[in-house]
């Protein structure tokens, strides 16, 4: 892939350096930053930044953009279209990952690796990606930009005031100030204030510090980053209970995404997102992003596991 300025790339019969069992916080909001790696091994990389200002919560994206960057490492000229994972264990954003990439196969025109993340001795993340030298051939898109308000006229969430009563909205507020690689900005914000039957969101989202970087390989595993955020949550919407309500524990179990355009995170995308089905403790939530031309850049699915407290039994 092509080099950037914070690739960090090791090379070739270059001695393998000893990886550190303790992540660094990452320094400021450097998104691009989080994707710096160590190679310990033959394609075996080692994160040197986690976000560790979350009572020590590894976030899924950060998992999701970490392994589909060091997959990126051993391919070359080829774009990801597709990456399937599952979130097999919980982990600690105070530790270093350890990602094993296998070259499962190089083809004609595809590449498929599997991406395995550990911490210790215990796997906590694994994945499949294909990346495709693309191609000329048929194209449409049925997708549409909905008729939304420009994120311009909305306001930062991160930014709103909190008053009162904790309700849904209060809830995502104080999410979105976890958060500070991502710029979010709700399409209804006062949906959020109670149970909504339609499980319905929009919101327009960007990483900042992605300007400037123009590899389509760094662009993509922040895209996989920003997919994650807000997103099994859609499926909460009917249900009288909030996002990040201590009634409820709330873990995503797979992430699917398979990416159609180039993305350009540093530029505002609509995240328009479906919690399509809720039962027996999983919920179902798709979502499309949608550059500000109506471009459909990737289409997502993730499933979640809902387990209600002893509160709620």
């Amino acid at each position: 892939m092509p080099a950037t300025k914070h690739s960090n790339e090791v090379e070739t019969g270059m001695a393998a350096q000893k990886p550190s069992a303790i992540a660094e916080a990452l320094p400021g909001a450097d998104a691009i930053r989080l994707l710096e790696f160590v190679q310990v091994g033959p394609d075996r990389f080692c994160n040197r930044f986690s976000e560790i200002a979350r009572n020590d919560h590894l976030f899924g994206g950060q998992v999701l953009a970490q392994a589909l960057a060091a997959a990126s490492r051993t391919v070359e000229g080829r774009r990801c279209h597709s990456m399937h994972a599952y979130f097999l264990r919980a982990g600690s954003a105070r530790r270093s990952i350890a990602f094993d990439v296998e070259r499962t196969r190089d083809g004609g025109r595809f590449s498929t690796r599997r991406v395995v993340a550990s911490q210790g001795d215990r796997a906590i993340f694994h994945m499949e990606c294909s990346f495709h030298d693309a191609e000329s051939g048929l194209a449409h898109q049925v997708a549409t930009l909905p008729d939304v308000p420009p994120p311009e006229s909305l306001a930062d969430i991160a930014a709103m005031p909190v008053e009162g009563e904790m309700d849904g909205l209060g809830n995502i507020v104080v999410a979105a100030r976890l958060f500070p690689l991502l710029q979010v900005r709700l399409v209804d914000h006062e949906r959020m204030r109670a149970p909504d039957p339609s499980a319905h969101r929009q919101f327009w989202v960007r990483v900042p510090s992605a300007a400037g970087c123009d590899d389509p390989a760094i662009q993509q595993a922040l895209l996989a980053y920003l997919s994650d955020f807000l997103f099994s949550g859609a499926a909460l919407l009917p249900h009288p209970i909030q996002y990040r309500s201590p009634r409820l524990s709330v873990a995503s179990l797979d992430h699917a995404m398979w990416f159609h355009h180039p993305p350009h995170c540093d530029d505002w995308l609509l995240y328009d997102c479906d919690g399509l089905q809720a039962g027996e403790g999983r919920g179902l939530t798709r979502g499309l992003l949608l550059d500000r031309a109506g471009r459909l850049i990737a289409s997502v699915v993730q499933e979640a596991l809902f387990r209600p407290k002893a509160a709620l039994e």
